[in-house]
């Protein structure tokens, strides 16, 4: 934002607010404004300043660059198993087991996701898994042994 002047009607439809309420911020001081050819216009690093977005994205960034990332890439899978003829007390057990492996996980596979579904007219679970490899892998063959 900071190489742009905006006008009212722009800061407020960024904002989300009515352009009468940004008149009442400039008046009362709170967003710094300048009045250029009778209107007002708002210097872009003001307005960042005003919305508090101290670590705002570069827009001086090129097309090719890309910002870096916090966390190093790795390889993330979704996985759907599907259980046939399992009663509703088996689907608790195998449902408890992973909720308990999942809350007991450490930082890296907390970002991670499993959720079971049982379906009672069919008699059929279903579990979805989503995250890294290892994650995956160590929850399926949890999976295999508590199906055995």
């Amino acid at each position: 934002m900071e190489r742009y002047l905006y006008t009212i009607e722009k800061v407020a439809e960024l904002l989300d607010v009515h352009k009468k309420t940004i008149l009442r911020y400039i008046k009362e001081g709170k967003l710094k404004a300048n009045k250029v050819g009778g209107r007002w216009r708002i210097h872009g690093n003001d307005l960042t300043s005003f919305v508090g977005a101290k670590d705002a994205p570069d827009e001086s960034l090129t097309h090719n660059q890309k910002p870096k990332a916090d966390v190093t890439p790795e390889p993330w899978v979704s996985t759907v198993v599907h259980v046939e003829n399992k009663e509703r007390e088996e689907f608790i057990r195998i449902s408890n087991t992973l909720i308990a492996i999942k809350s007991g996980a450490d930082a890296q596979d907390r970002r991670c996701r499993i959720d079971a579904v049982y379906f009672e007219e069919e008699l059929k679970i279903q579990v979805l898994i989503w995250g890294t490899l290892d994650f995956t892998d160590k929850i399926l063959k949890i999976l295999e042994e508590l199906l055995k």
